[in-house]
């Protein structure tokens, strides 16, 4: 169900409008966390507020009762280190305004992901530069402890450019929180993790410790299907989708197939980002950015395996992320260096994306999250 916002339905009926947050990658501005509205009706987006208390928010996250926010925060933690940090706030319920709570190491360089678990126990960030991954506990009141444990990356890939490291750039649970996945875009791996909340400990996954890419592929994010037996990771360096199994019961995970996110005579620069299943769990799509802004789509079939359909350009310029709403019906694409916000309307047949025509300007958009109700 959308978290209906003030003025709108009862929940009985369609809801008029959504709310949804997004977080800037522009560390020079004082509010990089905006609160916007959706109008199903007229399909206008507009900004309702935006918020201080962190720098260069590219990643949000929620805890799943609404009453916090997390971000990623580029403010030095100290300069020795050059650490930087992960930030909470407080959710007013009755305006989804934020009020800065506490900020925590995030216990690496560069920032770029958060995730909290379900019961709002744990948070985990994903530092890019360091190649480090973080697990903090959370108090009653939703403020970041201190860590409880770092997992620092090794390994390398032959792009001489970007995998001279580890550069962990993603973390998420499995659906049922036994196992913690990170893509790796500097190791050509996805790594997995068994996590004990009892200690608070991320342990190496005994039966499979990583998924192991293509050379070069270089794996940035992934998402899941509602039914969790399936997982879709966006490779960045090379423009491709890759379909894996996942077995809940042990976390090991294994490729399906392969597909390029790019057409078949293409030639340029490019660098996927994103990857969003559908509601549905009848499509996936995944975000290029470079010589050609675009997001391609593709049906899940039954097997798990991917079969594209679209690549649909024109998008916003740099579209770093974009989401899908509750409802299914409509994806909104962020343009970080077009500093802007396009709707697209989703065929619930086809899959296929249209332009709507309705764009927002903001700052360096880099992440969107839309408000759920959990009721």
């Amino acid at each position: 169900m959308i978290l209906i916002a003030p003025g709108c339905k009862s929940p009985d009926t369609e809801p008029d409008q959504v709310l949804f947050y997004t977080g800037s990658s522009n560390g020079s501005i004082s509010h990089p966390i905006s609160l916007c509205k959706l109008d199903y009706k007229t399909f206008k987006i507009s900004v309702v507020d935006s918020f201080k208390g962190s720098h260069g928010s590219s990643y949000l996250a929620l805890s799943p009762d609404r009453q916090f926010m997390y971000a990623i925060d580029k403010t030095l933690w100290d300069t020795s280190s050059g650490e930087q940090r992960v930030s909470s706030f407080r959710i007013n319920s009755a305006s989804y305004g934020l009020e800065y709570l506490n900020s925590q190491s995030s216990k690496g360089q560069g920032p770029c992901h958060v995730f909290c678990n379900k019961d709002r126990s744990y948070i985990f960030t994903a530092n890019y530069n360091s190649g480090s991954l973080a697990a903090f506990p959370l108090d009653e009141n939703g403020e970041i402890l201190p860590a409880s444990d770092v997992y620092q990356g090794t390994g390398s890939g032959p792009n001489q450019q970007r995998q001279t490291s580890a550069h962990a750039h993603y973390v998420t649970l499995d659906r049922d929180e036994n196992f913690l996945l990170s893509p790796d875009l500097g190791s050509d791996r996805v790594l997995i993790f068994k996590f004990d909340p009892s200690e608070g400990k991320l342990i190496p996954n005994p039966a499979q410790p990583f998924f192991q890419t293509a050379p070069g592929a270089g794996p940035r994010h992934l998402d899941f299907h509602p039914n969790g037996q399936y997982l879709y990771v966006i490779n960045e360096l090379n423009g491709t989708l890759t379909a894996c199994s996942f077995q809940s019961s042990t976390g090991e995970v294994a490729e399906i197939n392969t597909a390029s996110t790019l057409p078949d005579d293409f030639i340029g620069f490019n660098g996927s980002a994103a990857v969003r299943v559908h509601p549905n769990g009848k499509f996936v799509y995944a975000s290029n950015r470079g010589d050609l802004n675009s997001i391609a789509g593709f049906r899940i079939l039954d097997d798990g395996s991917l079969e594209r359909i679209q690549i649909l350009t024109g998008v916003p310029d740099r579209p770093r992320d974009f989401n899908i709403d509750p409802s299914g019906k409509f994806m909104l694409v962020a343009g970080e260096r077009s500093d802007d916000i396009e709707l697209y309307l989703i065929d619930a047949d086809t899959g296929e994306l249209s332009s709507t025509g309705e764009k927002i300007r903001l700052n360096a958009p880099a992440n969107i999250l839309f408000i759920e109700n959990q009721d």
